[in-house]
């Protein structure tokens, strides 16, 4: 007999297969004589291999929570569903940042842009559904448990969540990438212009940040989203577009990496420490 659950589990698995199945199989960049492949410097480039990674990822994942196996990393309350979310949402910024990218001029002429191909657009379109389908699941799985933070501790998180924010809004004034043209900051035309993708997400925490430090601190959605899984999504969703524009300049040698991509890495990376150490001073649900 099917449940709401094995539906949702169904899903998943389809979802995490389509999306996987679209970053290998289509186009990521077309130019006007030629098109270009998920792996390839001129195609997906790094943002092609983090993808792939996260696919496969998701997919075992998903596969494990279909098979009704128990999946959770107990010490950081995160359990599959919460892995699987954090997982979503970083393969929907970072398909969207190679999106933003491949429109906006960065590390190639805009006038041979004939547009992104099917694959990255579809798995970018596929990676905006799948977090829904993980998030309506929450619902089946009975009641959950979150316990709250000492004062002192709550004030030291909301102080570092608000830092973090910070640095994420101020990381792209700074130089983003170089060629032997000349160098870029992330919000300037002919940038990656993700760098305005992280003012959105820089602005959200820091706010985030500010408003933990009142006396009755910010509303929790609940014991299965938490703020520490909300913080963990966060920096997931920062770090691997990151990754992806570092490891694109690795695989070219007509540009490299400025400062900016590097204080984004240590925004996410600060924001990451900070929801581990909330998730092992605390008691919430792993589902």
């Amino acid at each position: 007999m099917m449940t709401a659950t094995n539906i949702l589990s169904l899903f998943r698995v389809g979802f995490s297969i389509l999306f996987l199945w679209m970053v290998l199989a289509g186009n990521w960049v077309n130019l006007k004589n030629e098109s270009f492949g998920v792996f390839d410097s001129q195609g997906g480039a790094g943002f092609g291999i983090v993808a792939v990674v996260l696919g496969v990822t998701m997919l075992l994942v998903s596969l494990i929570l279909a098979a009704e196996k128990e999946f959770n990393i107990k010490p950081l309350a995160m359990g599959g569903n919460q892995i699987l979310l954090a997982l979503g949402f970083a393969s929907f910024t970072t398909i969207l940042s190679f999106l933003i990218i491949t429109h906006s001029g960065a590390f190639r002429e805009l006038g041979q842009v004939r547009g992104a191909g099917w694959g990255a657009a579809g798995a970018g379109l596929v990676a905006y559904f799948l977090p829904q389908v993980v998030i309506a699941g929450f619902g089946f799985l009975g009641p959950s448990t979150s316990t709250p933070l000492a004062e002192s501790d709550r004030q030291k998180i909301g102080l570092g969540v608000f830092i973090s924010g910070g640095l994420m809004m101020l990381a792209p004034l700074f130089e983003w990438f170089k060629t032997d043209e000349g160098t870029w900051t992330g919000y300037e035309p002919g940038a990656p212009r993700m760098g305005f993708l992280f003012l959105v997400i820089g602005a959200v925490i820091a706010l985030a940040g500010l408003m933990r430090f009142r006396p009755k601190g910010l509303v929790e959605p609940g014991g299965r989203l938490s703020h520490p899984h909300l913080h963990t999504i966060t920096a997931f969703s920062v770090l691997f577009p990151v990754i992806a524009w570092m490891l694109t300049s690795v695989q070219r040698d007509d540009m490299s990496t400025g400062i900016g991509l590097w204080i984004s890495l240590i925004s996410g990376l600060l924001l990451l420490g900070l929801s581990v150490f909330e998730l092992t001073k605390r008691e919430v649900t792993a589902s």
